[in-house]
């Protein structure tokens, strides 16, 4: 009887440990920072020529010395790189935005050119800008102490437009941070502080000359503010 108790007993622990074996598994494998192809080290003023040559609307472009300085922040220009647990490629597009807008896998895109990453991000980034969210940015001006320029645009949409919307509800930068702790107003400082700072912009605006990430002193991102789209990109607080 005794024995037949310690047999029960080692079946059970055996059974207990496959399926902790089985649960963990999985996670380990979605966990892992993985590099698909070669690894880059693009600089920031090569993605800002990648950027001004995207379908990327003229409104943000006219500072995209600053854009190049967020791909800098977001992958260290490292366009193979998925973080381990949702984003992959030069702007950590998350795997639904990688099949919405590259039409890939996370796999396939991280192998794509420089530029084929960028046209997905930029084609992302303007259904971002005719959110109402980011309308209600442009015609704000300024937010919680913060001037909105094209960085920080950037920077709502490339966290999230619903996440944006939250940090917006609450009149700070602090009403909204990712599982890193980033705010919306630490990514766009971040972009602007990783921007080459002998950028070559855009060339048919004179952002550059008055440092990146900057308008022209006392105009808003769009002279005329798109209208709100009638289904808004909303983003889950897992999503980013």
């Amino acid at each position: 009887m005794l024995c037949l108790q310690k047999r029960k007993q080692g079946q059970l622990a055996r059974a207990v440990t496959i399926a902790l074996f089985a649960l963990l598994m999985p996670f380990s494998a979605t966990a892992q920072r993985q590099q698909y192809c070669e690894r880059t080290n693009y600089s920031a003023q090569e993605i800002t020529n990648a950027v001004n040559a995207s379908p990327l609307r003229d409104e943000l472009k006219a500072t995209s010395c600053s854009l190049g300085g967020l791909g800098r922040f977001e992958s260290g220009g490292n366009k193979g790189v998925y973080n381990g647990s949702c984003c992959t490629g030069i702007f950590q597009l998350n795997n639904r935005n990688v099949r919405d807008y590259a039409g890939v896998d996370r796999e396939t895109f991280g192998c794509m050119s420089l530029q084929e990453q960028v046209d997905a991000w930029a084609r992302l980034t303007n259904d971002g800008y005719r959110t109402g969210v980011v309308r209600r940015l442009t015609e704000m001006g300024v937010f919680d102490g913060r001037r909105v320029d094209a960085s920080f645009i950037a920077a709502c949409i490339q966290l999230g437009v619903g996440n944006c919307q939250t940090m917006v509800n609450s009149g700070r930068c602090s009403g909204f941070a990712d599982s890193n702790g980033t705010t919306i107003c630490d990514m766009a400082r971040a972009a602007q502080a990783n921007a080459d700072p002998n950028c070559q912009n855009n060339p048919n605006t004179p952002a550059c000359e008055q440092g990146p990430g900057d308008f022209p002193p006392g105009q808003p991102v769009a002279a005329v503010p798109p209208a709100p789209a009638t289904t808004d990109i909303m983003v889950g607080l897992g999503e980013v």
